[in-house]
This record gives C-alpha cells, sequence and structure tokens, in this order.
C-alpha cells in the first residue's frame, strides 16, 4: 500500500505542502482538502508569492471537509435538500419522542410529559448526539438499566436511543432536509457514484488528526482507489522504529487502521530542533498579563510571534495589554459575552418582568438606557446621553413600576439648553420602539427575528461611526444578522405561537451556541489565537497564556444525557481522544516554535466551591523534561521559572482618613458660619467624622433608588405629619392625652396615607401591612400617652455656638415639647432603632475632664471614638442644650417616644436621677458636650471614618472605600 506522507513537526507545515503542490503535474486539477477553513487562507498567499509557479496558471481547489462532503452531497443527490434548521430539529425530535412515549413498558410511558419548553435542552442535546452518531457513521443499540447513571429522563431516551436514531434520520430526509452528519451518511452510502463523480481528480488530504468514523471510512475507500493522498503534520518517529510522542496516539491508530507507514520526502526533511521553553507563574490572569507584556517588551520584534489563548475569555483584557495596539485576531469568540449579547438579554428581561398594563420593572429600565450602544447613538454630539441622564434620575424617584412611554424630557430646562429636541426626540421614541414596542408584540419566533432585525437596523443607522471605531462588536452585529436572525426566521414552525418562556429559551440558547469569528489580515505580524485556530500554523515565538488543567485539555461541561463515560458504550469518541487532540494540537505548535513562553496560574482557590487552579499537565511533562535533564526539582528561583510579583504593601486595615487641608478648613469654617448646625449633623460628625465630610462639605449625593419595599424614613415622616395633625388642636391645653379618640387618630392616618405618593408606589402587599402596622402602633402610642399640655409639635428652634470667638448657628426641629407639673419635656418620636447615651457616660469623671480639658494644645486621638461608644447619639442631649439657648428656660427632661415598638417613653435621666443631677447634667455636662464636639470639629487634623454596622447601609460607602 502506498505510504502516508509525513511532514515533520518541526517543519512548518504550510510552506512544505505549497512546495509538494507546486511540484505535482496535476497542479491545477488537485483538490486540497483541509479540517477546517483557515488554512486556505494562508495557502493562497504561499502560493501566489511562490516563484516557481509558472503564470498564469489555475489554483487548485481548496476547501474544507465539511464542504467537500457537503458539496458531494448536494452534486449527488437526486433531489435537493436544504441545511437542517436547528430549532427544526428539536420539534422533530420532541415529536419524535412523544411519539415513542407510547411504547407499553418503556420508562418514557411511565414520566410525565414534557411540554417543548421543558424539552429543549434535551432537544438541542440530542440533535447533537444524533449528529455526532451519524459523523461518526454508528448505528446505537439501546442502552438500558441507565437510570443510576443518569437522570430518569435520559435514561428513557438511552432506552431507545436506536429507534429514537432510525425515526430521526426518516423524518429529516422525508423533509428534504440534510445536517453534517446526514450528509456524511449519504457520501458513505453512494461510495461508487463519488469515486465516479471525482473523474480521476487527485485529492490532497492535509493537516488532519483524529478522523471521524465517516471521515475515516471516505478517506480509505478513495486512497484505496488511488484517489487521496494524505498529509499529516506529526512526530518524525513516526517514519521511523523510533517510539512516537505520546501526542501523535491518533496518527499512529490511522496508520495501523490502514495498515500503512508514514514516510518523510526528501524535500521534507530538516534537522531537528528543540524550542526554547521558558516558564511563567502569576497567582492570577492580570499577573500573566503582566509577565506577558514584561516578557513582549524585551522580545526583538513581534513579527512570527503568536499569543495563543486557551481561553477566550482573556481576548478582551489582553488586548489592552499588547504593546501592538491592532494585532491580527484570528479565533472565535462567544457572542454571549459581548455587549450586544448583554443588550439583548436586558430586553428580554424587560419583556419577562413586564406587567400586563404595560409597564416596566424600573432596575431593568435602568438597566436599558445605561447600555453604552444606545447613549451613543445619534449624531457626533450624543444627544440621547443628557436624556437618559435625567430620565434614570426620574426613574429613581418614582414607583417600583413605570410606563416609559408617559415620560417626557424637559426640552425647557436649562440643563438640556444645548440638546436639539428635533433630533434628540425622534431618536428617542425610535429606541422606544425598537426596544419596547417591538418585542411587546413578538409572539413567533419570525416575530422575534423581525424584532432583533428592527434593532439591528437601528443600531447600523444611527450608530453607523460606533461600529468602524469598535470592530469588535461590528462583528458581532454581523454575526446576529447572518446567522441569528434567519435561523428564527428560516424555522418551519417560526410562524407558530409559543409562550414568551419558550420563545426567549430558544433565542438564549442560540445565542449562547454563536460565536464571534475573527480572520486574520494580514496573515504576518502579532497573531492573537485560540488554540484551535492554531493548527496548521507555526510560529517562531509563543506566548501561551492560562496553561491550567481546565483550559490545556480542558474539561468539557457535564453532559446530562450522555455523560463521558457512557459514550464509549455507543462508540462515541470520549475524553481521551480529546485529550489526545489537545495535546496533539499543543505540542505541534510547540515543536515549531524556536521559543516559548508559557504562563499559567498556581495556587489561586477562586471561591470556596471553586477548583484550585493546577497546571497543565502539558506544562508538567516539560517541566519533568527540564528537570531530568538538570538532574534536579524546578522551583522559582531558577531561570527557566519566573514567577510574577509585585512590591507588597501593608494590608490597609479599613478605608483612609481625609486629611485636612487649608482649603477644607476654609470650606468647613465657611459652611458653619453661614449654614451652622443641627443636632442630626452633630450626631453624624460624633459617629463618623468621614461620613459627616461627604454629607455637609461636598457634593456628592447618594444614588437614588426606588426603595421597593417602603422607604422606613418616609413612612416615618407620614407618621410625624398625622400626629401634627392629630394633636394640633390640643396645644396650650391641659390634656389627658391617653384619653383622646383612638378612631379619629385612626381616620386621620387613613386619609394621610391613602393621599400620599407614598402610597401610591407602594406594591398591594407592602401597603396593606404598612396600614394594619400603622394603625396598630398607633392605637398603643395613644394608649400610653399622659396627661400634659402641649407647647409645641414640630417647633423649629434656632440659636448660634459660640466657639473660641466663632458664631456657628445652630438650630433644629423638636417633634414635640410639653409641659407636665411645671416641668419641660423635650420628646422625639422614633419609628425605627433609637440609641441612647449610656447611663455611664453622665457619671464617667474621667471622661468628662477629657471634654473639659480638649483644646487647640491638647492631643487626645481616641476622644471622638470613647465618645461614640459612650453616648451613641447626642441628639437628646443637643435638643436640650438647643432649646436652652432658644428658649432661655432649661428643659427637666428630654427623651424618645418608641413608635415602633408600643409607644412608650424612654427617658434620657431616669426616675431616681434628682433634680440637682438633672440640672447639673442638663446646665453643664450637655452644653460641654455639645461644645467640645463643635470644637473638635474645628481643630480636627482629618476627617476619620469609623467603621461599624451603620457601614452596611451608609450612602456613602463607594466613595469611603469601604
Amino acid at each position: 500500500m502506498q505510504p502516508i506522507t509525513l511532514i515533520p513537526w518541526h517543519t512548518d507545515f504550510m510552506p512544505a505542502l505549497t512546495e509538494y503542490l507546486v511540484r505535482r503535474e496535476d497542479f491545477s486539477d488537485l483538490t486540497v482538502l483541509f479540517p477546517h477553513n483557515r488554512p486556505r487562507r494562508h495557502l493562497k498567499a504561499l502560493l501566489t508569492a511562490h516563484a516557481a509557479l509558472p503564470r498564469p496558471v489555475f489554483m487548485p481547489q481548496m476547501t474544507s471537509i465539511a464542504e467537500f462532503v457537503s458539496g458531494l452531497h448536494r452534486n449527488l443527490s437526486e433531489t435537493p435538500f436544504i441545511q437542517a434548521n436547528q430549532l427544526d430539529l428539536v420539534t422533530l425530535l420532541f415529536e419524535v419522542v412523544n411519539d415513542l412515549r407510547t411504547r407499553s413498558g418503556s420508562l418514557l410511558s411511565r414520566l410525565p410529559e414534557l411540554d417543548l419548553e421543558a424539552f429543549l435542552p434535551w432537544g438541542i442535546r440530542l440533535a447533537k448526539l444524533m449528529d455526532d452518531l451519524l459523523r461518526q457513521d454508528i448505528t446505537p443499540q439501546d442502552l438500558t438499566y441507565m437510570q443510576g447513571e443518569v437522570s430518569s429522563y435520559a435514561a428513557g431516551l438511552l432506552e431507545q436511543i436506536q429507534a429514537i436514531h432510525e425515526a430521526f434520520i426518516d423524518r429529516v430526509r422525508a423533509k428534504g432536509w440534510t445536517t453534517a452528519g446526514l450528509s456524511a451518511k449519504y457520501i458513505l452510502e453512494h461510495l461508487d457514484a463519488v469515486e465516479t463523480s471525482l473523474n480521476g481528480k487527485p485529492i490532497i488530504a492535509a493537516g488532519f488528526y483524529a478522523l471521524s468514523g465517516a471521515e475515516d471510512t471516505l478517506f480509505k475507500t478513495l486512497w484505496q482507489a488511488g484517489l487521496l493522498h494524505p498529509i499529516i503534520h506529526g512526530d518524525p518517529a513516526m517514519a521511523n522504529t523510533n517510539r512516537p510522542h505520546w501526542a501523535a496516539a491518533e496518527h499512529s491508530a490511522w496508520l495501523e487502521r490502514w495498515r500503512t507507514h508514514a514516510e518523510i520526502p526528501d524535500w521534507a526533511e530538516s534537522a531537528e530542533t528543540k524550542p526554547a521553553v521558558r516558564f511563567c507563574e502569576g497567582y492570577d490572569r492580570h499577573s500573566q498579563l503582566a509577565g506577558l507584556v514584561e516578557d513582549m517588551q524585551e522580545a526583538d520584534g513581534l513579527d512570527e510571534t503568536a499569543v495563543v489563548l486557551p481561553d477566550e475569555g482573556a481576548l478582551l483584557p489582553i488586548l489592552h495589554m499588547l504593546p501592538e495596539k491592532e494585532p491580527n485576531i484570528s479565533m472565535g469568540y462567544p457572542l454571549e459575552r459581548t455587549s450586544l449579547a448583554r443588550l439583548i438579554e436586558t430586553l428580554l428581561t424587560l419583556q419577562e418582568n413586564r406587567l400586563d398594563d404595560g409597564r416596566y420593572y424600573w432596575r431593568d429600565l435602568i438597566a436599558l438606557i445605561r447600555h453604552p450602544y444606545l447613549r451613543l447613538l445619534g449624531p457626533d454630539d450624543k444627544p440621547l446621553r443628557k436624556v437618559l441622564h435625567i430620565w434614570e434620575s426620574r426613574i429613581r424617584e418614582g414607583e417600583k413600576y413605570v410606563d416609559p412611554f408617559l415620560w417626557e424630557p424637559p426640552y425647557t430646562d436649562e440643563i438640556l439648553d444645548e440638546v436639539d429636541k428635533l433630533v434628540a426626540e425622534p431618536l428617542r421614541q425610535e429606541v422606544l420602539r425598537h426596544c419596547l414596542t417591538s418585542f411587546e408584540q413578538a409572539d413567533t419566533l419570525a416575530k422575534v427575528g423581525d424584532a432583533l432585525n428592527t434593532l439591528a437596523a437601528l443600531l447600523h443607522a444611527q450608530g453607523e461611526r460606533l461600529w468602524h471605531t469598535y470592530l469588535i462588536d461590528a462583528e458581532c452585529l454581523f454575526r446576529l444578522t447572518s446567522s441569528v436572525i434567519p435561523e428564527l426566521k428560516s424555522a418551519e414552525a417560526s410562524h407558530e405561537e409559543f409562550s414568551r418562556t419558550t420563545l426567549y429559551s430558544f433565542l438564549r440558547r442560540m445565542l449562547s451556541q454563536e460565536r464571534v469569528s475573527f480572520e486574520p489580515e494580514p496573515l504576518a505580524g502579532l497573531q492573537v489565537l485560540g488554540v484551535l485556530e492554531t493548527r496548521l500554523l507555526h510560529f517562531k515565538r509563543l506566548f501561551i497564556l492560562d496553561a491550567v488543567e481546565e483550559r490545556l485539555p480542558g474539561t468539557n461541561p457535564y453532559d446530562p444525557l450522555l455523560p463521558d463515560p457512557l459514550r464509549k458504550l455507543l462508540g462515541l469518541p470520549d475524553a481521551r481522544e480529546r485529550d489526545n487532540v489537545s495535546g496533539y494540537n499543543f505540542y505541534r505548535l510547540l515543536m515549531g516554535a524556536q521559543e516559548a513562553v508559557i504562563y499559567y496560574q498556581s495556587g489561586v482557590q477562586p471561591g470556596l466551591l471553586d477548583s484550585k487552579s493546577v497546571r497543565s499537565r502539558f506544562v508538567e511533562q516539560l517541566l519533568w523534561e527540564q528537570e531530568q535533564k538538570k538532574g534536579k526539582i524546578l522551583d522559582t528561583d531558577d531561570a527557566l521559572i519566573h514567577s510574577v510579583t509585585f512590591p507588597a504593601s501593608p494590608l490597609p486595615s479599613g478605608p483612609d482618613a481625609i486629611p485636612v487641608t487649608d482649603a477644607i478648613r476654609s470650606a468647613l469654617l465657611e459652611k458653619l458660619t453661614s449654614r451652622g448646625l443641627s443636632p442630626s449633623s452633630l450626631d453624624r460628625y460624633m459617629n463618623c467624622p468621614k461620613q459627616f465630610f461627604y454629607a455637609y462639605l461636598t457634593r456628592v449625593r447618594p444614588i437614588q433608588s426606588v426603595d421597593e419595599d417602603g422607604d422606613r424614613s418616609e413612612f416615618g415622616s407620614l407618621i410625624h405629619e398625622v400626629l401634627k395633625e392629630f394633636l394640633t388642636p390640643y396645644i396650650g391645653i391641659e390634656t389627658e392625652l391617653g384619653k383622646l379618640d383612638a378612631a379619629l387618630l385612626m381616620k386621620k392616618f387613613n386619609d394621610i396615607f391613602a393621599a400620599s405618593d407614598f402610597f401610591a408606589r407602594l406594591p398591594l402587599d407592602t401597603r396593606m401591612g404598612l396600614k394594619e402596622t400603622g394603625r396598630y402602633r398607633l392605637t398603643e402610642f395613644l394608649a400610653s400617652q399622659q396627661t400634659a399640655t402641649l407647647m409645641g409639635l414640630e417647633k423649629s428652634l434656632q440659636s448660634q455656638v459660640e466657639i473660641d470667638g466663632t458664631a456657628i448657628p445652630f438650630s433644629g426641629q423638636i417633634d414635640r415639647i410639653e409641659q407636665r407639673d411645671q416641668e419641660i419635656f423635650i420628646l422625639d418620636y422614633k419609628t425605627g432603632n433609637a440609641p441612647m447615651p449610656k447611663k455611664g457616660f453622665w457619671q464617667d469623671m474621667e471622661l468628662i475632664e477629657r471634654l473639659e480639658s480638649y483644646g487647640r494644645d491638647v492631643i487626645d486621638p481616641t476622644l471622638l471614638t470613647d465618645l461614640a461608644a459612650e453616648i451613641r447619639s447626642v441628639q437628646l442631649p443637643a435638643y436640650l442644650y438647643l432649646y436652652s439657648l432658644s428658649e432661655r428656660q432649661y428643659p427637666a427632661y428630654a427623651g424618645l417616644i418608641k413608635l415602633g415598638e408600643n409607644g412608650s417613653e424612654q427617658l434620657l435621666f431616669g426616675p431616681k436621677w434628682t433634680p440637682e443631677e438633672r440640672a447639673e447634667a442638663v446646665e453643664e455636662m450637655t452644653p460641654l458636650l455639645v461644645q467640645t464636639l463643635v470644637r473638635h470639629m474645628l481643630l480636627a487634623a482629618d476627617f476619620a471614618p469609623q467603621p461599624g454596622t451603620r457601614c452596611t447601609w451608609c450612602d456613602y460607602s463607594i466613595p469611603c472605600g469601604k
């Protein structure tokens, strides 16, 4: 038998193949078959530049094996056929499986029947399995008693896999459809006709490694007929008596099946070389990229250099790190990881969460209007950016569900003076129409396709500059319009109505399977490739990233229908063959290089349930070979292994303080003397000076957002309003407050609550819950009140505090002031938690002495922290001081009315306090406390954070860095 031509893998395959083709007299009659399409571009370029090739000349036909088989099928078939739509195959298999459920005694007949949506993931896996069996030329046998290996439904399918396979073939052919597997089956059934149709024209099978069953039968038949000649690229040891590399296992099995041998032609022989391999160990991807940048900067030019990415997710990060800003990308990138897929997912989520009355969930709308594509649409001045920014703020101030078609931008407002309404408003309406309305009405696959088509048209027409700038996004948009949309619209069931969840499941599954293909142009220079894209190519220098076990050889996701251990039962390739293919791709690429740097992640465990990153077994073998040569174990101290490290610094114990500069001190003094202070601002400063800085001195404001369960502070304000209106008629009159009519209070509460905007924004369950809770709490509150003369409700008081010659306005609003037995009570309503000063504070003479001695010349760095721990809230003492300054009278008591509990009263001074002790606390210690806090504010060297539980709900946690 004729031998198979072997080109050693240390030799550049494409130039060697070019040399072989040029030497043949039947050059123009040749058909060159490749495992995939990418090598064709390289071969054409090499043939075009070859000096020995006469001109003019017809090029050989160059094609992939998939196109070759499909072309033979098309030429030999007596009836035309069309490529089957994946969605149609799922529907067809759904019908097949439902028909087989009627077989009595079968496992499927005893299981619940699935609807199309639930069957979808099974149908997609089943369709792939059918095609795998056809491409491997396997007629499956039923796998029974699989319940312990797979789920019950999968076991039911495997129990009748032979009948499913037969019915699948018959029904697909009856509809005039085909798949890659069915085309291969047709060719094997008509091998004599295939030989005849070739008319004796020779075929070169170039660069194949692991043949499928159908490929093996076809190639062997044509080889035996003298029509096909394989040229493989592999270990030269296969051509002599030496033991070949393990990565050549599939080549060796191929030679054994065909009972032939490999032969290296004279023109392909060359001295075998070994690449200079180094290793770079990083603790994460960023450290690997840092090592890559360092190595590239030290390299003498980057021509004939490849950056190989086993994980396509590294493509975008690496593009920002390369020294050449326009590398040649040659790889497939998952469409579902792109910004376009994120926009589509946002549109689907909008519809899934939409109410029947047409209103949309506010978070979904914000996700839409914040998408960068929409903000960049239109003319160069991007008119939608400001409009959408204002719209977002309005949504955050509104209700949980929003009708986007009712809002109109305030074009007459000065904030939109620079926006042309005649340009921005039609564009905004167009966005709403194509992003919302068109998807609202989509109840078939065809209408979903039409909605996506109009979206793509909008993006293309209104963002043309965008696609010239962001080429990856342009490729994604092209893939959507050329693959996803046509498949949706061409399905046989495209005009059949489905539920929204079924339609979106179809679309999401399609997006998850699509890959955006990037072709290199030009073919020289720095190349960025995936591992599969390196097949048959040759590079002098390699940078291989993420060489960890889960990427090289890689782990396939678990298949719930046919797990890997069961594939051998059907005769299908399993993980061992996939590992061989991965190993061959890796070592073939490596053996042809002069220099290679392999980067891997070591010893990093991302999460509790995540596996630890382990360097690839291929890397381990290369290291072991080096260790054999050196006779010692290699570690990061060796020159061959570089460990990426960064300068270490102490771990920060918390967010940094904000130093008080001269500018900040001037701004603080100006703000204090003009705006003044309140008891709540003093409280904020004591508990967290950094929070006080952001709230008082900066324009940083918390991001507003809809409180879906109701804003506690807003509900508290509503309760304050109810109590004020209810109690106002009794001001100045001694009243038994506990005996007032509770029914009138309930009516007042119901009226004010129902009329509030707060009430309208609440969902029904929250609204009813708050209503019942409010009625109950107010009833308890009224029952616990004492006889008193009300002197003021929600009373505003103003005065000033003078500190070291600086007069600072001091003002506040006291919820309730009343008189009992000739003594003044200051009361503050609290609907939530209300901390009070610890009882021991008033007797803590050491802390009091620190307050008295604090000044410009006294350094007491822990004073504020100790005060916050002892006092917890300065509001009640501050109210006492403010009242005494404003009214020239010292109140006897201050306390909280806990509306959030039972309306009970908690006084600042307990019943055991004597009048003298209360007078000392109110007249001496409280002024000292307030004045010291203000003095501390004026003299502070920085605004330090006070981390604690309050950080959880602090509005400034993001700028603070907590």
